[in-house]
């Protein structure tokens, strides 16, 4: 006759024999102390027999398994059968990524976690890129308030401070971190070469502004000569109708200095830094 084991304590199944006879009567079977001749039941895995008030009952058994706490998804094991995977706060699903969390018995993705990791990852590179351009101008703050900066120094300075806000705009926005992309940084080259070419507009309006103020000058200078011309006792007919077409002369000199004053004070401005 078969026999089953199990512990005194817990009543957990142990091990199966075959029962001695007993010796004083043949047609009896020994069965010790905890002990059973009830037949264990059929289970399916991650089940273990337990006797219980005198008979088998079915319990949970992970043993040798790899679990995962549910609390984090870090590695564990139950070492003993009858806990289960619920009452050790464990489960057999593996958690795909930090971004998800247990719930209703199963991994879900967590918005908060992947919210929070998101704005982590956009403040890193908010702070690369600000710390970027704060060490392009380190050091340059009072030479550039001195006027020490070469026309060309001082746009870029400009150029890396205006990053800087605009970086801090968007890091400040209420898109960021779900939709939001960094401003160009500055080009060095590109600024250099855009202050090149306006110094050479400044010079070239100055010139022309030059020019204009002379030939307005001249201009002046020839119609005070034709009033004057006209105006003396030998005047001719010619010399009379020579003031208006001086006069015309020198209001279009008059308007042509205008434009170039204008043009001169705008190229000036874009100039400036």
């Amino acid at each position: 006759m078969l026999i089953h084991q199990y512990d005194n304590a817990t009543g957990q199944y142990i091990s199966s024999n075959l029962a001695d006879a007993d010796p004083l009567n043949e047609d009896r079977w020994l069965v010790p102390a905890f002990s059973t001749d009830v037949a264990l039941p059929n289970r399916a895995r991650n089940q273990w027999p337990f006797f219980v008030d005198g008979a088998w009952v079915l319990k949970p058994d992970f043993r040798g398994q790899m679990l995962y706490r549910t609390t984090d998804g870090s590695a564990a094991e139950i070492l003993q059968a009858g806990i289960s995977v619920e009452d050790a706060g464990l489960t057999t699903k593996p958690r795909p990524s930090d971004q998800y969390v247990f719930a209703n018995g199963d991994w879900a993705i967590d918005p908060t976690i992947v919210a929070a990791q998101k704005r982590a990852a956009g403040t890193l590179e908010f702070e690369a890129l600000l710390t970027a351009a704060r060490t392009a101008n380190s050091g340059k703050s009072d030479a550039y308030a001195a006027g020490l900066l070469s026309p060309a120094q001082a746009a870029l300075f400009k150029a890396w401070a205006s990053y800087q806000l605009a970086l801090v705009n968007v890091f400040e926005s209420a898109d960021f971190p779900d939709n939001y992309s960094w401003p160009a940084q500055p080009d060095a080259d590109a600024i250099a070469a855009q202050v090149e070419a306006l110094a050479q507009a400044k010079t070239k309006a100055a010139d022309a502004l030059t020019a204009a103020a002379a030939a307005r000058d001249a201009a002046f200078q020839a119609q005070s000569a034709a009033i004057a011309k006209a105006a003396s006792d030998g005047a001719t007919q010619e010399d009379k109708d020579a003031v208006p077409v001086a006069q015309a002369a020198y209001t279009a000199a008059l308007a042509a200095y205008a434009a170039a004053q204008a043009d001169s004070d705008a190229a000036t401005k874009a100039a400036a830094i």
